[in-house]
């Protein structure tokens, strides 16, 4: 991989890097890549048991754990309210993470795609918008020029990674075989969102009338080898596309508009 110098993370909940893109955030870090993450929303629904509060505070402290443990920079909250990113202008959010753009200097962003089909999560649905636009937009001056002091406060993004859980063309998988265990520790600290969505998801097989063994076999409050399993199961789907053992699978955006044909034409002479 032809390793970026600096990235911005944006994502809308705490955990989304880690499942999308945690092997190969850890494996850029490696590389001495500089890595901040920027999270849109609080994380506070995702529960079935925790007031919204105790949930907010234990999302921030576990995203905190789960950046430490992959060596990212900074990790910064937006706080929006989780699931009603709807509520609020596109625009505003779009200004927030152009700032960090702004104030962070990337030179490539992670963030979800905005083309992705079947994406039935507002949140990241706004997200993937506001933050490709804030990217497109960030060596503008006149966009937000409150934010420009001088031409070099503007940032020109170079690539973009998009995340999704269903892609539409991916066009690069990241060999992550040395770092899926990293990536599993990482995603482990999200404590609380692993034990909801394994509740969930065992209410969801009782609603369909799955077999009492199936549900058994999943135990939210001791999570930690189910986890490893799913996520080493998902990542080697991926890795035998690519003829590795692990891996993580992306659509890469490296040039836009005009920039695609003078990237074409290589060092013709235009």
């Amino acid at each position: 991989m032809n390793m970026p110098e600096v990235v911005l993370v944006v994502v809308a909940h705490p955990d989304d890097m880690e499942f999308f893109a945690g092997g190969t955030v850890a494996k850029m870090v490696e590389e001495g890549v500089r890595v901040s993450e920027l999270i849109v929303t609080n994380g506070e629904r995702g529960t079935l048991e925790l007031s919204s509060q105790d949930l907010i505070r234990a999302r921030h402290v576990e995203a905190r754990e789960a950046a430490s443990l992959l060596g990212l920079r900074s990790v910064e909250f937006l706080d929006y309210p989780d699931g009603m990113l709807a509520d609020y202008r596109i625009n505003e959010i779009r200004e927030k993470i152009m700032g960090a753009i702004r104030k962070t200097r990337p030179d490539t962003l992670i963030t979800w795609d905005p083309f992705a089909p079947y994406e039935t999560h507002p949140d990241h649905r706004i997200t993937a918008t506001a933050a490709t636009e804030a990217a497109s937009f960030a060596n503008l001056p006149l966009y937000h020029p409150e934010q420009v002091n001088n031409q070099d406060d503007l940032v020109t993004i170079a690539r973009t990674y998009y995340i999704a859980k269903h892609h539409i063309k991916p066009n690069h998988v990241e060999d992550i075989t040395d770092q899926i265990d990293k990536k599993i520790q990482a995603l482990l600290k999200h404590r609380t969102q692993m034990e909801f969505l394994l509740e969930s998801t065992r209410r969801a097989l009782r609603a369909r009338g799955r077999p009492l063994e199936l549900l058994e076999a999943i135990d939210p409050k001791n999570h930690d080898e189910l986890v490893d399993r799913i996520v080493r199961m998902s990542s080697s789907k991926v890795g035998r596309r690519a003829g590795v053992t692990y891996a993580e699978e992306f659509r890469l955006s490296t040039m836009d508009g005009l920039g695609r044909y003078f990237e074409a034409r290589g060092t013709q002479k235009v």
